[in-house]
């Protein structure tokens, strides 16, 4: 309601007293390194009260550790934060700066003389040509070859990974039809409708709360629990971060660091940050673009008898790509013998790939579907019926290491295949440059439990008030109001749900995942069985009688001819 009311408090609309105004500084180059910075000028000018540069950060821990939907170096974090001795995209911020106004910030801006050298890298294509050698984005990495590091010198390619099962060739040669293909997607920006943002205030007493549109308030507090971002003359407790999530999602952090240290740099004063549409698109994380090639064979039958898939997807400027998840998603729905998935993560001039919706699954699912439609046209089958024939069951092992439960992928099959949308006619074209056709995609996307934490109050007129930690950015608020009313057999009106912060409720995973309503509604679960337990030991105190005596239904507690309604 408060959402679609225009009620709801997002990140922007923070206000706070003595209110500085912070703006970002960015590369104009995509590949350089940064030879000097002088600030001088844009100190001197009136109203400026801190301006800082990468000298400014602690450097950060070099480990590898879980952030969202996907997982996160902090010493790549932090340089991507604030560049430290090269710039790596167009739009790497070099220095930040705080302000009486957003003008005088923009001003400043413009002061800052940053004198640069270099080139840029090329993209996930030029990769495959061994012959042509970019410039090496990042000194120090090397690629990990299945786990192990097998290069000894300066690489774009930061890792590759296999899944392999079965003889691939012996496959291919019972094969009475292969289709080979290779796929091309382009870098895509979520366009979010509210641009990143931040304003923090680093309190005299140590203590630092910051306003943000975040899904993962705990992931932000736990970015500088690893001295990402820590001031050089400063140690830091986690305890001390306080992070409110405001009503919408983004996992990744940019101007929150940032407008922390302004705010400690410029005597203790909050800081607010927000990025113009140009900052989002030239500087936050998009989808990685990639390419992808697949080949699989089948007999005449429609029995699949091999699949091989291999892909490249870009992770910007720093290792990190959800080439993993494609992997993994891009042959899930069916059973193969013989199969074999390579996968490449590639880091190039731009900015740090992110999460888009089913990180890195829609090219793998865009790639294997294809080719699966283009097999069952060979043969001459019904694509329904391909895919069943070749469809994952309870038991089977997908390529990637895990057995299925239950997951009704031929009953669905099925159930599209009886549905009269199905066999309908198709309807004419309406106009010449117009085609009319049905089409079949199936796909696969994991989901898990992760970590959740609640709690509530039972108010004196039996209502309750229930504090999650999971940001509501698709009605969870909603859907796990409605479990806890139903745990507690009372109306789902009577459930007063809020989302806590870092300080206010115990720790919870980010609502990312697709792990909220399950992860998050176990919580809730659990929480009203607790209250059930609490309010019978209550009624037992005001009654007199055992608690295990206690009967309850719904939202009525009863013993014998005693009875009162939560």
């Amino acid at each position: 309601m408060d959402k679609v009311t225009g009620r709801a408090q997002y990140g922007a609309d923070v206000i706070l007293p003595g209110l500085l105004y912070g703006k970002v500084l960015r590369s104009p180059h995509a590949h350089a390194r940064i030879l000097s910075i002088d600030t001088s000028a844009a100190e001197k000018l009136p109203g400026v009260k801190a301006v800082i540069t990468g000298k400014d950060l602690k450097p950060a821990e070099d480990k590898v550790a879980k952030s969202g939907e996907s997982s996160v170096n902090y010493s790549y974090l932090s340089q991507n934060v604030l560049a430290q001795d090269k710039v790596l995209y167009h739009g790497h911020p070099v220095a930040a700066v705080a302000a009486t106004s957003i003008h005088i910030a923009e001003e400043a801006l413009a002061l800052i003389q940053v004198e640069y050298r270099g080139a840029a890298a090329g993209d996930a294509r030029a990769r495959r040509n061994e012959g042509r050698r970019p410039p090496s984005c990042l000194p120090n990495l090397r690629t990990k070859e299945l786990g192990e590091v097998v290069s000894d010198k300066p690489t774009n390619i930061a890792s590759h990974e296999q899944y392999a099962r079965g003889d691939l060739a012996a496959g291919f040669a019972e094969a009475d039809v292969i289709v080979e293909r290779e796929f091309h997607t382009n870098t895509v920006h979520q366009g979010y409708i509210e641009p990143q943002n931040g304003t923090a205030l680093w309190n005299a007493d140590g203590q630092i709360t910051v306003w943000t549109s975040t899904q993962g308030a705990w992931d932000q507090r736990r970015r500088p629990e690893r001295k990402s971002y820590t001031c050089r003359s400063r140690k830091f407790a986690s305890s001390r971060w306080r992070s409110a999530a405001a009503s919408a999602g983004k996992f990744p952090v940019y101007l929150e660091p940032l407008a922390a240290l302004l705010s400690l740099t410029s005597g203790h004063r909050p800081v607010k940050m927000w990025m113009q549409r140009d900052e989002v698109l030239k500087a936050t994380g998009p989808t990685s673009a990639s390419v992808i090639r697949v080949k699989m064979g089948a007999r005449k039958d429609g029995k699949i008898t091999a699949a091989q898939a291999w892909l490249a997807y870009e992770a910007g400027a720093f290792p990190g790509s959800p080439v993993g998840a494609g992997m993994g998603v891009i042959f899930a729905p069916y059973k193969l013998d013989n199969v074999q998935i390579d996968g490449y993560d590639v880091v190039v001039n731009k900015p740090a790939a992110k999460a888009y919706r089913a990180p890195g699954g829609t090219n793998a699912a865009f790639a294997g579907e294809t080719v699966i439609d283009e097999l069952a046209e060979k043969l001459g089958m019904d694509p329904i019926t391909f895919r069943r024939i070749n469809a994952a069951k309870e038991g089977d092992r997908r390529a990637d290491g895990p057995i299925y439960g239950r997951i009704g992928f031929i009953e669905t099959l099925d159930a599209i295949e009886k549905h009269p949308h199905y066999h309908a006619p198709l309807p004419e074209p309406r106009a010449p440059y117009m085609k009319v056709g049905r089409g079949v995609a199936c796909g696969f996307w994991y989901n898990w439990d992760g970590k959740s934490s609640a709690s509530a109050v039972v108010n004196p007129d039996g209502t309750v008030s229930y504090l999650e930690g999971s940001t509501d950015i698709g009605g969870t608020r909603a859907s796990l109001a409605m479990m806890l009313a139903e745990t507690l057999g009372i109306h789902y009106e009577d459930v007063k749900p809020m989302v806590g912060d870092t300080q206010t409720v115990g720790y919870n995973d980010g609502t990312g995942g697709s792990r909220t309503t399950y992860g998050s509604g176990m919580a809730a679960y659990h929480l009203g069985k607790e209250i059930i337990k609490e309010m019978k030991q209550r009624a037992a105190v005001l009654w007199e009688v055992p608690a295990d005596d206690i009967n309850v239904e719904g939202d009525v507690y009863s013993y014998g001819e005693k009875a009162d309604h939560l």
